[in-house]
């Protein structure tokens, strides 16, 4: 059913229900945008920060001029983010809702993006309205819309452009569409290091599909190509320069790390193969890093699953005759390539892609049983589904903004930051703020290397500039040594932990004195309940 075909009247109902999903999936990706999920994760910081150097010297935090690769913790970050990120963080200066925001924006245009390919596979538009807007609330996509960890929502969105703008450039014998495709596609690899070998692989599984109607559109084909190829190449040449770039991450994360041979190899990629197709994944817990999920629910709604079935089964029956059906499912199959290849079991993130080719099935499936709601099973579809997905979601976003907030706070390393954050709006111009090894998990050295040294820069406002020219300053964040050189803020553990005997690690009480005179400002309890807790006191000079 077109718009087109619509009455004056139906448009206007079908314009108000697309504002009114518009206006609810913002709401709901930008409400305390910066304060919900509590804390702010390593990578998120490193994001913000890099984006300040950029948009205040040019340069990334190493001063390397406008790199194409952010090296960062001994990996690399993507640019995308960090060069959008650079006029906000101008604008508005290093906050934790900015460093967010691109996320959430990204995920609303991929899922009206989503709309259209969705238009594609279904000619109702009522149904891909409706499913563009369950794109953009699954629980696969919707926790990490709202941080700032990485390009997901951007790559997702070169994804989904990038294939729509591909059957309209084939559909349409259009090179210009085919080359707005091909940068798409190339946007993607740019936005997320998943988005590189997934979009390598799933636009083989677009040539087997066409095959030989390649052939008959072979300048359309060829215009996508080019504009994929040419795109790509500011990448190309700094990955020849740098190709620590592309292996850095992966020789750490590599299934085969640590196996006796081919045979446990082949046998761990098979094992997480499997996993990503689980009802386990899918449908009840999901990735259980709460970082990537709220591991309350699978990443994809219990209501999707009737037409995700319908989708495949109609899919498989049109098979020969409809290649981009046959692309959907080539793509479905392959979807889990990158992260079975590495060590984590059902890791949501290196499989994102996957949400993009379950949710085309999903209208495809709506699609089919709409043309068959003549039939009393796919009525009740129709009628119960719905239903059974606004409660879901009403469980889901009860959960998110609710249980979630105070079980994920470690995974985001809240105490602490939300000790950074009071100190520094405490701290006065010429104190310093010391910082004790105690609060800290992992072993770093002075500069508090290798992670939480850009939180000390990102919430401390350590100008890039000064940052770049002397390092972490020295005359305003130092290491505690059990002395106070200057006036200042002292955060500190009131527990240590160390490693028994058996390697298992226990907690003690921190014997680290504090000098005579400090004020306990605050303290911030560390697991709620527990006795362990951050403490913060005011430091005169000795």
């Amino acid at each position: 059913m077109k718009i087109t075909n619509f009455t004056a009247k139906d448009k206007r109902y079908f314009i108000a229900a697309a504002f009114v999903l518009l206006v609810i999936s913002c709401f709901l990706h930008f409400w305390k945008i910066g304060e919900i999920p509590n804390g702010f994760y390593a990578d998120e910081a490193s994001v913000g920060y890099n984006a300040w150097c950029i948009a205040e010297t040019g340069a990334d935090e190493y001063g390397t001029k406008y790199p194409v690769l952010f090296k960062a913790f001994g990996n690399y970050h993507e640019p995308v983010m960090i060069y959008l990120l650079a006029p906000l963080i101008k604008i508005f200066g290093p906050e934790k809702w900015v460093v967010r925001l691109p996320s959430a924006i990204f995920l609303i245009l991929a899922s009206i993006a989503f709309y259209f390919l969705a238009m594609e596979y279904c000619s109702n538009r009522w149904i891909c309205l409706c499913s563009a807007f369950v794109f953009s609330v699954t629980p696969w996509l919707f926790p990490i819309s709202r941080v700032g960890i990485g390009g997901y929502s951007a790559m997702l969105l070169g994804m989904v452009a990038g294939w729509y703008l591909l059957i309209r450039a084939f559909r349409k014998h259009s090179l210009t569409l085919a080359a707005i495709s091909g940068v798409c596609w190339a946007f993607a690899m740019y936005a997320h290091n998943i988005g590189r070998p997934m979009t390598a692989a799933i636009l083989v599984c677009f040539v087997v599909a066409m095959n030989v109607f390649l052939i008959r559109r072979w300048k359309v084909f060829a215009s996508f190509i080019a504009g994929y190829l040419i795109s790509l190449i500011p990448m190309i040449l700094y990955v020849l320069g740098n190709p620590e770039s592309m292996t850095s991450r992966f020789s750490l994360l590599k299934v085969w790390g640590g196996t006796s041979g081919v045979s446990e190899t082949i046998s761990r990629i098979f094992e997480r193969y499997l996993e990503y197709f689980s009802p386990r994944f899918l449908l009840i817990s999901g990735d259980l890093n709460l970082r990537h999920h709220t591991g309350a629910a699978g990443e994809i709604f219990l209501s999707m699953t009737p037409f995700i079935l319908t989708g495949i089964v109609y899919a498989i029956i049109k098979f020969k005759k409809n290649p981009y059906l046959r692309f959907a499912l080539f793509g479905l199959l392959l979807y889990p390539l990158a992260a079975v290849l590495t060590i984590d079991h059902m890791h949501s993130m290196r499989c994102m892609n996957g949400i993009i080719f379950w949710s085309v099935f999903v209208v495809i499936g709506a699609g089919a049983l709409w043309h068959w709601r003549s039939r009393q099973l796919a009525r009740m579809a129709f009628y119960l589904l719905p239903f059974l997905f606004l409660i879901e979601l009403g469980c889901y976003m009860h959960n998110y903004f609710g249980d979630y907030v105070k079980r994920s706070r470690l995974d985001f390393a809240a105490p602490l930051i939300e000790a950074f954050e009071y100190s520094f709006q405490e701290l006065q111009p010429d104190e310093i703020l010391y910082v004790s090894f105690s609060v800290v998990p992992q072993k770093i050295n002075k500069e508090f290397k290798p992670f939480w040294y850009v939180d000390l820069l990102f919430f401390g406002k350590i100008h890039p500039a000064t940052y770049l020219r002397e390092g972490l300053p020295r005359n305003r964040i130092a290491a505690y040594d059990m002395r106070a050189y200057r006036k200042g803020i002292l955060i500190r553990s009131n527990v240590v932990s160390l490693k028994g005997e058996d390697g298992n690690n226990y907690l003690f009480m921190n014997s680290e004195p504090v000098p005579a005179g400090a004020k306990l400002l605050k303290e911030i309890p560390i697991v709620a309940g527990e006795s362990a807790v951050i403490q913060i006191y005011g430091m005169k000079k000795e």
